[in-house]
Parts: structure tokens; C-alpha cells; sequence
């Protein structure tokens, strides 16, 4: 009895641990950092794991509810690292090197007692990803990428800044695979290139009112967010907000598959002559490579069969390309990279000759381009294989053990 003992506690130890981890066959991964015990989480219908399976050093704060109640759940809890100037790692084991969106999320809500928002640097693979700022708001701060790993464990570090003094902390991790076989027309980003982020600077949906949304949560709402994207709702003072009838994921046909809340939604100016300006503000005035997404799309119902929306687009007064919809319900996804950009850059939607209908304007995404050169891939990943090879052999040796019982 005593080694039927010591195999179930062999088993349950291990199995504890590698159990934990969907994510390996899923490909996502979110982490809520600083949430305590070995379990996972749910909020939102979807799973979260406490980061102490990926960090074993820094201190944990849980964040009062009751006094920050317009925050989710998972910034209720943080993780901070006193030693502020060492490389505070999470190792992350993806098994998969095609694209992924990386996303960070930041809460100080005064966790110290201080009311000093620090500011520290983020690494992903061993290059700085941004500077975060947390005092930019009084809210959460994120910062996201868009990325494909060259190895199939990467890591993303925390270290504070000698002339700031702070400590770095973080609420959250998430890394979801951009899965084309998820969407209609296998497309996902095609031309983002391997090795290369892409860091969001703006994800904007034009027309709409409604709070960020959240991302795709279940099977009921395959006709809405799918690849775990924020859009930032954006009405814009001066021009009409359009809102159109939704159809079955009028989205998915297109690049990206953008969801049906951004695509029925959308901009115009009031009569046909007149054009958008949209500006955008990159963080540095250093010139940078931006890669940007319009999102074009008109249903305007059987009364308007023939009209026609012809439309030029320009960044910065150079024309980039020229967009028509000729049915009543069209539209058409446009990337333009690389654009050379600095500062702040403006894009204008113009009307064409030929047009009808005034221009307009459904979703935008915005991303500035940066190289990074990975660190040596660790064996994080073997770790975790190795997890649950140990523990099928103690399935296998206590099913056989009983057996004989």
C-alpha cells in the first residue's frame, strides 16, 4: 500500500503542474500575473493561468476590488520584482513559430501606498518592446505586438530604469496564435514578415459607440472577434456615423476577418466632394516603418443596386491606392507596407472621380515595424513535454499496479 501511495503522489505532483497547460494544443497562452496557488482562473469564459508555473522570484500584490471596480478582474493582481535593475524573465513555451499577437497589461492602482506610477522597460526575446509609462493614465496600460518567433520558446522581461529608480511590475501576459485556418479566406496579415514585430499603435473602430471590445469568448460569436484584438471605438465629430444592418459575419470574407461589429459600423462625410482626415500620432518623431490597415465596407440594401463609392487614398498627401465599391454590398480590405512615417502622419480618404457616394471609412489598424534578433531557444518547452511524458508512464505503472492488486 505504501507504494501505491507513492505513486499516486508522484502522479497527482507532476500531473498538477503539466494538466495546467491547454495551451500547448490550443495555442494561446494568458497569464494573470500575481494570482496566487496553482490553479487556473476564469473571467470571461476564458481560462487564465497563475504565472507562478512560469516565474519563481518577485512579490505579488492582490489590488482591492471593491475601490477599482472599473477594472477586470485580471488586474486585480500584479506581480512587481524589487531587485528593479536584474532581467525579470517569463519563459514562454508557444511550439509554434508562426504569427502571435503579444499582449501586456500594466495596473498600478497605487499597490505601494506610494502614488508613484513607475516607469520601466518590456523585452520580448531578449529586445526592448516598449518603455511602459504607467502613470500615461489612470487606468491600465497596455502594449501589444504582433509577431513571429524564429524559436518555439521566447521570453518577455521586466527591468527598471537606472535614472527612474522604479519597480517593474505586470498584471497580465497574453500570447494567442493567429490561427488563418480560423478565417474564410486564410489570409491573416500576409504581408507581415517573419522576424520583423509589429507594434499596435491604434486599432480603431470607426462609427462605433460601444466600449472596447472583448475578445472572442465562444463558438456563439464566430461572427464577431476571433483573433483576441481590442478595437477602440472611435466617433469622430464632423462626419456621419453609418451603421449597417448586420448579414452572417459579413466580416469573414475578408482579410483579417475583421468582426461584424467593426465592419457595420463606419464613417462619411455629408455629401460626396469631401474627404476624411484621420491623424496618427507614433510614439517618437524618428522615422519609422508603418504598416497600416483600412477596413472598407458598404451595405447599403436593394435601393441602391447600382451606386458606386470610388475613393483615393492617400497618407500624407501621396496617393497609396484607390478603392471601389460598385455594389450595393462590397468591401475591400487595404494594406499599405511599408510606409515610411515620423511623427504624427495623416491619412486622408478622398473621393474619386466617378463616385456616387461620399467616402468612407469602417476600421483602421495601425503598427510601426522593428527587428528583433532572438535569444538561443531554452528548453522550457522539453521541461513541459517531459511533464507529461512522466506522468502518462505513472498512469500507465499505477493502472498496471492496480491491476495486480
Amino acid at each position: 500500500m505504501e507504494k501505491l501511495v507513492a505513486v499516486l503522489l508522484l502522479a497527482s505532483a507532476v500531473g498538477g503542474r503539466a494538466a495546467s497547460f491547454p495551451f500547448i494544443f490550443n495555442y494561446f497562452l494568458r497569464i494573470d500575473c500575481g494570482l496566487t496557488g496553482k490553479t487556473t482562473e476564469h473571467y470571461n469564459n476564458q481560462t487564465w493561468f497563475p504565472d507562478s508555473f512560469f516565474m519563481d522570484h518577485g512579490k505579488t500584490k492582490q489590488i482591492s476590488s471593491e475601490t477599482h471596480r472599473n477594472v477586470s478582474q485580471v488586474m486585480t493582481t500584479l506581480r512587481y520584482f524589487p531587485n528593479r535593475e536584474d532581467k525579470n524573465c517569463y519563459s514562454l513555451p508557444l511550439i509554434n513559430t508562426q504569427k502571435f499577437v503579444f499582449r501586456a497589461g500594466f495596473y498600478y492602482g497605487n499597490y505601494d501606498g506610494k502614488s508613484q506610477p513607475p516607469v520601466f522597460d518590456l523585452f520580448l526575446g531578449g529586445q526592448q518592446w516598449a518603455t511602459v509609462n504607467s502613470s500615461a493614465t489612470d487606468g491600465p496600460v497596455y502594449h501589444e505586438l504582433m509577431y513571429a518567433p524564429k524559436n518555439d520558446n521566447i521570453s518577455v522581461c521586466l527591468m527598471g530604469r537606472k535614472e527612474y529608480g522604479d519597480t517593474p511590475f505586470i498584471s497580465y501576459l497574453e500570447a494567442t496564435y493567429l490561427d488563418e485556418d480560423a478565417t474564410d479566406n486564410h489570409t491573416v496579415y500576409g504581408m507581415m514578415r517573419n522576424g520583423t514585430a509589429y507594434h499596435l499603435v491604434a486599432r480603431l473602430n470607426f462609427g462605433g459607440h460601444d466600449q472596447v471590445l472583448e475578445p472572442w469568448s465562444g463558438m456563439e460569436d464566430v461572427c464577431e472577434e476571433r483573433l483576441n484584438r481590442y478595437w477602440t471605438p472611435q466617433p469622430m465629430s464632423g462626419y456621419t456615423n453609418l451603421t449597417f444592418v448586420p448579414t452572417s459575419c459579413s466580416g469573414a470574407a475578408y482579410e483579417n476577418r475583421p468582426p461584424n461589429s467593426v465592419i457595420n459600423t463606419a464613417i462619411s462625410p455629408t455629401n460626396a466632394s469631401q474627404s476624411i482626415y484621420v491623424p496618427i500620432n507614433f510614439p517618437t518623431t524618428t522615422p519609422q516603418s508603418a504598416y497600416i490597415v483600412l477596413y472598407f465596407y458598404q451595405d447599403l440594401g436593394s435601393k441602391n443596386l447600382n451606386a458606386t463609392r470610388n475613393m483615393d487614398v492617400y497618407v500624407d498627401h501621396v496617393m497609396r491606392r484607390n478603392v471601389k465599391l460598385q455594389t450595393y454590398r462590397s468591401g475591400e480590405v487595404v494594406t499599405l507596407y511599408p510606409v515610411l512615417v515620423q511623427g504624427t502622419v495623416n491619412v486622408t480618404i478622398s473621393p474619386a472621380n466617378g463616385t456616387v457616394l461620399p467616402p468612407l471609412l469602417n476600421g483602421m489598424e495601425v503598427y510601426y515595424a522593428t527587428e528583433l534578433t532572438e535569444e538561443a531557444s531554452s528548453s522550457g518547452v522539453f521541461k513541459i513535454s517531459y511533464s507529461f511524458i512522466v506522468v502518462g508512464v505513472c498512469q500507465l505503472f499505477l493502472s498496471v499496479f492496480l491491476g495486480f492488486l
